[in-house]
């Protein structure tokens, strides 16, 4: 597709993005553009002229590898969700770092994962972190982090000082070790979902649909890596970790969807639920690298995972963070045209 189809493509998709975005979000100081600016450190012209020739982006440091999901039978007991009630479903994955170096270093703690779910009739895609807490819950806090920890140290601190949940972001990842593989994390949904439930359970549960958050829980098991592993290792060990794990054995999740308790918030991307909230088992990731020669593969790094391209029965919460997400998606894609 040429650079001019894809523009037209995604502009169109931002419009009808923009109509998804609660009136929280547009509520806000900040403009999508501007919060693309913040991510990417480009706030004046020349910095977004120079980081538009360089097609910078957030998540600069990833790749992409193929798998399937198989959904779990059980789910329809509880929820109306017909996307998982299929056989399995082909998986685009991509896993990446965080910010903008594409030189960053693996020794580094963050952890992502992005999955495209194509099924026969609908899709359903994933942004996923492991880290289960988030550093803002409106647009403007998210601006001034992204602003500030560009600062260095006396930024950090700033924040620290002033935003309380940007220090409860921060004091979980100065504690959490560098996992040794993709493999070996978990990953959550940090934006709530709303899911609908099976009428024909009880009849009553038709109009209220339940609170959710996506988890993976890696079959593998968790693993940290100790300060002498770490040492040992080069700065680019996590791909070719991964797809040689995967030659051999799948990689491996399953899927959860945590359910919220009433009084729980369901808005706010800041807000955690106790890790005793009930679960739902929604089936089981599988990453084999079975379709890596595929163009959707090969290609998956010059698009965008779309958290809003929701199959019927999943609808987004109004949690501002999750519904500026693919409209800032899709500014930052344009830019890298």
């Amino acid at each position: 597709m040429n650079m001019v189809k894809y523009s037209s493509l995604a502009r169109a998709c931002l419009v009808t993005s923009l109509s998804l975005i609660s009136a929280t979000t547009m509520a806000s100081e900040k403009t999508i553009a501007d919060l693309v600016d913040a991510v990417n450190g480009t706030l004046d012209d020349a910095s977004r002229e120079a980081g538009k020739q360089v097609k910078l982006r957030n998540h600069a440091k990833g790749f992409c590898t193929s798998g399937s999901f198989i959904p779990a039978p059980e789910l329809q007991q509880q929820l109306d969700i017909p996307f998982f009630n299929q056989g399995a479903i082909k998986v685009t994955a991509r896993f990446s770092l965080g910010g903008t170096n594409a030189q960053l270093s693996d020794k580094t703690p963050g952890r992502f994962m992005s999955l495209k779910l194509d099924g026969a009739k609908e899709s359903l895609n994933f942004v996923t972190t492991n880290v289960p807490v988030f550093f803002a819950d409106n647009l403007d806090d998210f601006y001034t982090f992204q602003t500030k920890i560009k600062q260095g140290p006396e930024g950090k601190q700033w924040l620290k000082d002033n935003k309380p949940d940007a220090k409860r972001f921060l004091d979980y990842l100065a504690q959490l070790p560098p996992s040794p593989s993709f493999a070996n994390s978990r990953y959550f949904g940090v934006n709530s979902f709303y899911f609908h439930q099976n009428s024909r359970q009880n009849s009553a549960k038709a109009e209220e649909p339940v609170a959710g958050k996506w988890i993976f829980e890696p079959l593998a098991g968790t693993a940290a890596l100790t300060p002498n592993e770490l040492a040992k290792l080069d700065d680019n060990f996590l791909q070719p970790e991964l797809l040689t794990r995967i030659q051999s054995q799948p990689a491996q999740w399953s899927l959860y969807i945590q359910l919220a308790k009433p009084g729980d918030i369901t808005d706010k991307a800041t807000a955690s639920w106790p890790e005793s909230r009930p679960r739902l088992l929604a089936g089981k990731l599988v990453i084999d690298g079975q379709r890596d020669a595929s163009p959707e593969v090969t290609q998956c790094g010059d698009g965008i995972f779309n958290p809003l391209l929701l199959p019927k029965g999943i609808t987004p919460s109004a949690d501002p963070i999750l519904n500026a997400r693919t409209p800032a998606y899709i500014e930052s894609f344009i830019r890298r045209r």
